[in-house]
């Protein structure tokens, strides 16, 4: 069983790991309504790993965030779908499996970890929410 902080830190990886994939393909993107519904989201994920980390430090536990490894192969694979076709509808779709797997790797660790706390719960919801919500946006650039 994954205790609350793991959920956490979790939910602060999730978030980082989201904000670097929209910072990755940003620059490759010149679709003015794309560019603002990644920034948008941007802004989400920056909220969601600021309230992760604050609840964290709260508990006297310092967020873990993302490892050089995790953060250069994301950026790594980015570039190089983004940079063989820099259409609003690959951006998309790379967004939308990268929210896909937040998805997934999320309700897998909410499963393994036995939520008491009324307000780690609402934020792995938010993020949740958050996710599915992104797919949805960004399924209008398909």
């Amino acid at each position: 069983m994954l205790s609350e902080n793991q959920l956490l830190n979790h939910i602060y990886q999730t978030a980082e790991m989201g904000q670097e994939g929209i910072q990755s393909v940003l620059k490759y993107t010149e679709e003015p309504k794309l560019v603002s519904a990644l920034n948008s989201q941007l802004t989400e994920y920056e909220k969601l790993q600021s309230a992760a980390g604050s609840m964290l430090q709260a508990r006297g536990e310092p967020p873990k965030g993302l490892g050089p490894v995790a953060k250069a192969s994301s950026e790594m694979m980015s570039t190089m779908k983004a940079m063989t076709d820099r259409s609003a509808s690959n951006i998309a779709e790379m967004m939308i499996q990268g929210s896909t797997m937040g998805v997934t790797k999320s309700l897998r660790t909410l499963r393994d970890c036995d939520v008491k706390d009324d307000g780690v719960r609402r934020l792995a919801d938010k993020l949740l929410k958050t996710e599915q919500a992104n797919i949805e946006e960004m399924k209008r650039f398909l």
